[in-house]
């Protein structure tokens, strides 16, 4: 099969062009057929597409920005036997239908960027070594049902990075806020701040930053909500109980994140059997994504 170089690929025409578009390659241009640079490079990979040659294919597809990340993205998935359709994404085909973004694991990525997609889609992460990772990517609905407040106004003082209680214990009990102690109890700033905002504590203000306002969108939520320091994120978060298992890790990140940061906090959240949020602030809206690890 024998092709004709252009500005946007490879072009065949007639019966070529027939034959090589029912089997969902390229875009139709009149009696021909546009095939995009990748498609073009599989097809003469594969030895389907005899000229121009490899190489040549190759040095005019470098003109295009990352079409190595896209190349190595689209030859994966058809080697696993999707049907591709060629645009800014991949959108495959095979069982069901996903859209696949590739990005490279030195380029940024960014949360708006992944926000404002269809979801759920796939990000296909090239790294160094030309190995492919992919993740879901989801829109989820955290939501718990766990409401519950100390059922009195507690007296408190802040000492160092904490706050402390000495009255009133057996208020804090089954509430899910702080560690009792036999002679005293202490609360995270966080839970403090949440606390004092619901008028339960007298206190000033302790903290305003996008960390509590994730940790107070996630209460207001009836989630429960932890440390998550022990698996590197900023808390550990419960639907209904801290009698069962933790269900989230959230990690609140800006808007630019490297991938190899996102890339750690889903290894752990897969190795430990939780998903993984990633909570954004826009505009004072809290944004969540759930990524995961996936095989195609």
């Amino acid at each position: 099969m024998k092709g004709t170089l252009t500005d946007e690929g490879v072009k065949l025409c007639n019966s070529d062009a027939d034959r090589i578009f029912t089997k969902g390659y390229g875009k139709r241009k009149g009696k021909c057929v546009i095939l995009a640079w990748e498609e073009a490079l599989y097809l003469s990979e594969t030895g389907i597409l005899e000229d121009p040659d490899f190489e040549t294919i190759l040095k005019n597809a470098a003109k295009t920005p990352d079409f190595d990340i896209r190349h190595l993205v689209y030859r994966d998935l058809r080697k696993r036997g999707y049907v591709i359709r060629v645009s800014r994404t991949f959108y495959a085909r095979k069982s069901y239908s996903m859209q696949y973004l590739p990005i490279g694991e030195s380029m940024p990525v960014s949360f708006d960027e992944l926000y404002t997609m269809e979801k759920p889609f796939v990000l296909a992460v090239v790294d160094g070594d030309g190995d492919i990772t992919y993740y879901m990517v989801r829109e989820p609905l955290p939501q718990g049902t766990f409401r519950r407040l100390p059922d009195a106004k507690l007296t408190c003082k802040f000492y160092g990075n904490r706050v402390y209680l000495f009255d009133n214990l057996e208020s804090l009990k089954g509430t899910t806020y702080g560690t009792i102690e036999p002679a005293f109890a202490h609360l995270s700033v966080m839970e403090a701040e949440y606390l004092r905002e619901k008028g339960v504590i007298d206190i000033p203000m302790l903290v305003r930053n996008d960390v509590y306002r994730v940790y107070r969108d996630l209460r207001e939520r009836g989630l429960i909500v932890k440390s998550g320091f022990k698996y590197g994120t900023h808390f550990r978060v419960y639907e209904n109980s801290m009698d069962e298992h933790s269900k989230y890790l959230v990690h609140v990140v800006g808007n630019d994140e490297s991938l190899q940061s996102i890339s750690r906090a889903i290894r752990v959240a897969n190795g430990v059997r939780k998903k993984l949020l990633l909570a954004n602030i826009n505009n004072e809206k809290v944004r969540y994504l759930e990524l995961s690890w996936i095989r195609p």
